[in-house]
C-alpha cells in the first residue's frame, strides 16, 4: 500500500514537473519569437538603395531668376526569393510611413513612380500619398509605373520629397550650383534638412498569411557638400524583425 502511494506521488510530481517544463519552454519560445521574429520568409530583404538629390525649380521673369529649392529621396527596396519555400508573396504594402524632420523648413510629400523609364521614374510624380498605404502587386517582372514587383525577388520604389525649403533670387546669367551650396544661399544647413523615415513593410501571401517588419531610414543618403546627388545602400537588416500578423 505504501509502495503504491509513493508510486502515485512520483507520477504526480513527474506530471507537475512536465507541465512546468512545458510552460518554461513555451515562454522561452514566445520571448525568442518576439526578439527574432520569423526566420523563414517567402521573400527576404536584400538591400535598400537611397538616391538623394537637391535642386531648384526655376522661373524666369524679366532679368530675375527665382528658384525654389527641393530635396528628393528616391528609395528602392529590393527583395530576394527564399528557395526553401513554395509559397509566394502576392502583395507588398508600405504602411504607417512617417517622416520626422530635424528642422522646421520644407513640406514632406510621398510620391509613387509614374514612369518605368530609368532615371525618370518620378519625373511627373505630383500626387501626394502622405498618410496612405503604398501597395505593390506581384508580377513576372518589375514595373515601377504600375507598382509591380518580380515575384521571385524584385524591387519596389517610392520618393520622400522635402519641398519648399526656401527661395532665392539670382541675376540672370549667374551659374547655379546644384549641391550643398544651394542650402547656403537659403541660410540653411545640412542639419536643417535631415529626416528620419519609419515604416512597416507587410508581405502578403494570402488573407491568412501576412508578415510585418518595421524599418527606419535616415535621410538624405549622405551630406551633399560639393555633390548634387548622393547615394547609400543598406544591406544589414539584423535589427529588422518580421512577425506574422493575423489581421
Amino acid at each position: 500500500m505504501e509502495k503504491e502511494s509513493k508510486t502515485r506521488a512520483l507520477k504526480k510530481y513527474f506530471f507537475i514537473a512536465f507541465i512546468f517544463i512545458a510552460i518554461i519552454i513555451s515562454i522561452f519560445l514566445m520571448v525568442r519569437y518576439g526578439v527574432e521574429g520569423e526566420k523563414n520568409l517567402p521573400l527576404e530583404l536584400k538591400d535598400i538603395t537611397i538616391i538623394s538629390s537637391i535642386y531648384a525649380q526655376s522661373n524666369n521673369e524679366e532679368n530675375i531668376l527665382e528658384s525654389s529649392v527641393e530635396q528628393e529621396n528616391d528609395i528602392f527596396i529590393s527583395f530576394k526569393d527564399n528557395p526553401k519555400l513554395d509559397s509566394k508573396v502576392e502583395l507588398i504594402r508600405i504602411e504607417n510611413l512617417k517622416v520626422e524632420k530635424a528642422g522646421s523648413i520644407g513640406t514632406i510629400k510621398i510620391l509613387k513612380p509614374t514612369s518605368n523609364e530609368n532615371l525618370k521614374y518620378f519625373q511627373n510624380s505630383t500626387q501626394d500619398y502622405t498618410g496612405k498605404t503604398l501597395e505593390y502587386s506581384a508580377s513576372t517582372s518589375d514595373n515601377m509605373e504600375k507598382q509591380q514587383f518580380y515575384q521571385d525577388g524584385g524591387t519596389i520604389a517610392f520618393r520622400i520629397s522635402n519641398q519648399g525649403l526656401g527661395n532665392y533670387v539670382l541675376t540672370e546669367g549667374e551659374q547655379v550650383s546644384y549641391n550643398g551650396k544651394l542650402l547656403e544661399k537659403l541660410g540653411a544647413t545640412q542639419e536643417d534638412i535631415k529626416l528620419k523615415a519609419t515604416m512597416d513593410i507587410v508581405l502578403i501571401v494570402d488573407k491568412n498569411e501576412k508578415y510585418k517588419g518595421t524599418i527606419s531610414i535616415d535621410l538624405p543618403a549622405e551630406q551633399f557638400n560639393e555633390n548634387g546627388i548622393v547615394t547609400r545602400q543598406i544591406t544589414d537588416f539584423n535589427n529588422v524583425v518580421f512577425k506574422r500578423v493575423t489581421n
